[in-house]
């Protein structure tokens, strides 16, 4: 390969969010938050070497140039053509969805759900004021699908004025397909629901991904999708996402909410980093799918052959593996600490994710083979000692 996704990095006292916890844990690798343990691409850090050579880190501003590198990608890796004044910059997708949930609903309302979900979900919702309403993903076959008949209950009631949906799905890992998409579209558009689409992990993904306003302009105009270069380029400490929003009014009405949030510049190595990222890292792109993909591989067949009281879901896209560890017969702390004190993985725990999460564990394993292996059969060694 041309890049390098073997070495197993020691990022302590670094100011790491989930490495600073594993200092806690000497003997733990951590699988928890969603950032990957491989460098990124080496374009990406010379763009950035090249930048702060020059000694200048002043106030900027998403330009054309920034924008039409987006556009570009989107056309090229999605099929979707964006025009560059429908890009909108915030300080990250979670700080895009907790505008959005201040621009589109009001304290007491609603927004639409589908737990087990990315849990900064529901705390944009509860932290501003309004209510979650839950439309819980269904098991069916190893995999989840979505509650349909549900989905247009919630959305009937007046009070649920918007939906937060995750696509790719964290942390279930599906990829929706252009049926589900346009079935929740046409659910949404039906019931003047507006819909905020998270496709953070769009370039992450082992079957095809739909990007949902790119399927019809109707849906476009009721949509916001929140895309950003941190999960595909590990660079999600420059805290910049590019949130685009093709319909005029709906994007007015977030940028008005945005400027009332207090932000006005992106970060400024965010801009170098960007335009390096989406013209130059492709390969990069595919290289990392490709381990990603193998590290899935790897860890079904290992629970397949040593590890059949443990559950993994199926995985068509993130990089994120959901584990249904509730056949091992502890309660989520039991499990969590039996994790991280006995077999040396820190995860993320399940109910982290809604109640649905329950007796399940989140493990990002964007980390080389080595380190997962080793995960692995210290796991397996650790149980059969208990079973």
């Amino acid at each position: 390969m041309k890049y390098d996704f073997n070495t197993i990095p020691n990022r302590q006292n670094s100011g790491s969010l989930k490495w600073d916890f594993q200092s806690e844990h000497k003997n733990a690798f951590p699988f928890s938050v969603a950032d990957m343990e491989w460098k990124t691409a080496p374009q990406i850090i010379e763009a950035m070497k090249d930048f702060a050579s020059s000694g200048y880190f002043c106030y900027t501003v998403a330009d054309d140039a920034y924008k039409t590198v987006i556009k570009e990608f989107m056309l090229r890796r999605h099929n979707w053509q964006i025009e560059n004044e429908w890009i909108v910059c915030t300080g990250g997708v979670v700080a895009a969805i907790n505008t959005a949930v201040r621009a589109f609903t009001k304290i007491g309302e609603g927004v639409i759900i589908q737990p087990p979900v990315y849990y900064p979900f529901s705390n944009a919702i509860n932290n501003n004021g309004r209510k979650i309403a839950a439309n819980p993903l269904i098991k069916k076959d190893n995999t989840y699908v979505m509650d349909f008949d549900g989905l247009e209950r919630l959305a009937a009631k007046e009070e649920n004025k918007l939906m937060l949906l995750c696509s790719p799905h964290n942390p279930v890992g599906r990829v929706w397909t252009k049926d589900e998409l346009e079935r929740v579209a046409d659910i949404c558009l039906q019931n003047n629901v507006v819909l905020v689409s998270d496709e953070i992990h769009f370039d992450i993904t082992r079957t095809p991904h739909t990007c949902l306003p790119a399927i019809s302009k109707e849906y476009a105009d009721n949509c916001v999708v929140c895309t950003a270069v941190s999960k595909t380029f590990n660079i999600a400490g420059l805290g910049t996402s590019n949130i685009i929003i093709p319909n005029h009014s709906v994007r007015n009405v977030f940028e008005k909410q945005l400027a009332a949030d207090g932000y006005t510049c992106i970060n400024c190595c965010s801009r170098p980093a960007t335009i390096a990222a989406y013209t130059q890292c492709d390969d990069w792109i595919d290289e990392m799918n490709e381990c990603v993909n193998k590290n899935f591989e790897l860890l079904g067949h290992f629970c397949k052959e040593n590890l059949p009281q443990i559950r993994l879901y199926n995985r068509e896209g993130t990089y994120l593996a959901w584990l249904d560890m509730s056949a091992l017969g502890m309660n989520d702390e039991e499990l969590e600490q039996f994790l991280i004190n006995k077999c040396g993985i820190i995860p993320d725990p399940g109910y982290w994710f809604g109640d649905e999460g329950k007796g399940f564990m989140r493990l990002d394993i964007a980390v080389p083979e080595n380190a997962l292996m080793q995960a692995l059969q210290t796991l397996h060694t650790e149980l059969s000692k208990i079973q």
